[in-house]
C-alpha cells in the first residue's frame, strides 16, 4: 500500500485534519477530469489509493459511507446502504468500472476498504490520508470533491433531480440536485449557443433605421398641395 494511506491507517493523520481545498467561486473544489487522470497515473490500479479513488467517483457517496461499505451491501449487481448523514437508503447499480478495480485490488473484510492491519478506517483517518494521496498525485481534490464531479458528470449526461437525489442520497426536493440540473442546462444552452453562426448580414442598417421615420413621414403626407387622407377632428 502507498506511503499516504498507509501513514492514515496507523492513525498518524487523525489529530491533524487536512482543510478541504475550497475553490474561488466558494464551496469545495469539485474535480476535473484532468485532475481525475493525474491521480491515475499516480495511483494504479492495484494500490489502495486508486480503490478509494473509484469508490468514491464510481458509488458517488460520502466518505463516511464509503469506509462502511463492503460485500454485505452488494447484491445482484447493485449495492444498497443506508447513508450516515441523511438516513436516506441508496440502491445503485455496481459500475463496471469499480467492478474491475476491485478484483485487481487489496480488498477487506468486512468493509472493502481496509487499513494494513485489516482493520477499517475511521471517515477522518481516511479523508486525512486520501487528501495526502491527493498532494502526491498534484491535484488539489479531497474526497468530497469527487462526489460533486460525479453529480456533476451525471447532471451533464441528463440525469434529472430525482435520479440525482436516489443516486447520492439526497432528500425530495433538495437544492443541491438543483444547482447541479440548473448548471449542466446552462452549460448546455451555452454550448447550443456557441454552435448556432450568427447572421452574415446585419438584420438593418444604422442608416436604414435613421430614415425610417422620414421615408414614413413622406408616405403619410403625401405630394405639397394634396389634403391628407383623415382631416382633424
Amino acid at each position: 500500500m502507498g506511503r499516504p494511506l498507509r501513514a492514515c491507517a496507523t492513525g498518524s493523520y487523525e489529530r491533524h485534519q487536512a482543510p478541504r481545498h475550497r475553490s474561488r467561486e466558494g464551496g469545495v473544489h469539485a474535480w476535473t477530469d484532468d485532475e481525475v487522470a493525474r491521480f491515475e497515473a499516480r495511483w494504479p490500479v492495484g494500490t489502495r489509493e486508486r480503490l478509494a479513488l473509484d469508490l468514491l467517483l464510481f458509488t458517488g457517496l460520502r466518505r463516511g459511507d464509503v469506509v462502511r461499505i463492503g460485500r454485505p451491501h452488494e447484491r445482484s449487481g447493485e449495492f444498497t446502504i443506508r447513508t450516515e448523514k441523511t438516513g436516506i437508503v441508496v440502491v445503485a447499480p455496481i459500475l463496471p468500472q469499480r467492478a474491475r478495480t476491485l478484483s485487481a485490488s487489496p480488498v477487506g473484510e468486512p468493509t472493502v476498504l481496509s487499513t494494513v492491519r485489516g482493520t477499517p478506517f475511521g471517515k477522518e483517518s481516511f479523508g486525512n490520508g486520501f487528501k495526502k494521496a491527493c498532494r502526491a498525485a498534484g491535484v488539489p481534490g479531497s474526497a468530497h470533491g469527487l462526489r460533486k464531479a460525479e453529480a456533476r458528470r451525471a447532471a451533464e449526461d441528463g440525469a434529472t433531480e430525482a435520479p440525482l437525489n436516489a443516486l447520492f442520497g439526497w432528500a425530495d426536493g433538495s437544492r443541491e440536485s438543483a444547482i447541479y440540473t440548473r448548471t449542466a442546462n446552462r452549460a448546455k444552452l451555452a454550448r447550443q449557443a456557441r454552435g448556432n453562426p450568427a447572421p452574415i448580414d446585419p438584420v438593418r442598417d444604422l442608416s436604414e433605421i435613421v430614415e425610417l421615420p422620414q421615408a414614413f413621414a413622406k408616405r403619410m403626407v403625401g405630394p405639397a398641395g394634396l389634403e391628407p387622407a383623415t382631416r382633424p377632428l
